[in-house]
């Protein structure tokens, strides 16, 4: 659990500085080049941490039993994360809509697994995220600001595309990548039932 811990300090505090207003200075102190540099090497020690970290604790102790339909939800939702994380990419309507699509993707990603698991370690990962991206969003939206351009349609059919792919490869292999089986094979006997993506 300490490294999950730790992996989350590091990769959301480095993505909090522009909320706490310390971007501007750490610009100016080290350069765009060094800023980016220590940004990428933070952001990427803390993601690492938080994989391995969140291995090494599953299974941790079970905290509630989620019921059956947050899995059913977690289906629907997971998909949605993605398609607003693709549109953060592309000029679409979706993004001039929304405006901050990436941080809403988190935050609907983050609250599909943690309604979706009752275990601690899970808690403590995707309660994170779901805290850290509501604060971002809200702290985006007080600033305001707006796209210039209103999107186009077909940016969005590229997002819904690509967000229909990505999310059945996730589906498919989310067991090899993470020990959690998005779907049940008839075919292997050991295969788990339907669980979180």
């Amino acid at each position: 659990m300490e490294f999950l811990i730790v992996g989350l300090v590091l990769f959301l505090g480095v993505h909090s500085v522009r909320l706490i207003g310390m971007r501007g200075p750490l610009i100016a102190m080290l350069g765009q080049g060094g800023y980016s540099i220590i940004y990428s090497l933070v952001s990427a020690v803390g993601l690492a941490l938080i994989i391995y970290g969140h291995i090494l604790a599953h299974p941790s102790e079970a905290v509630w039993a989620p019921p059956e339909w947050t899995r059913t939800a977690a289906l629907v939702l997971v998909p949605l994360s993605i398609l607003l994380i693709v549109s953060a990419y592309l000029p679409g309507h979706i993004r001039s809509t929304v405006r901050h699509p990436m941080t809403l993707g988190v935050l609907v990603w983050a609250a599909a697994h943690l309604i979706a698991n009752g275990e601690i370690a899970s808690l403590v990962l995707f309660g994170s995220f779901a805290a850290w991206s509501l604060v971002t969003l809200l702290g985006a939206y007080i600033r305001g600001g707006a796209f210039a351009s209103e999107g186009s349609w077909s940016a969005d059919g590229i997002a819904f595309a690509v967000a229909l792919i990505a999310s059945g490869l996730l589906a498919w292999f989310h067991m090899q990548l993470f020990g959690v089986a998005v779907v049940e094979f008839a075919s292997d006997p050991y295969a788990t039932s339907i669980q979180s993506p």
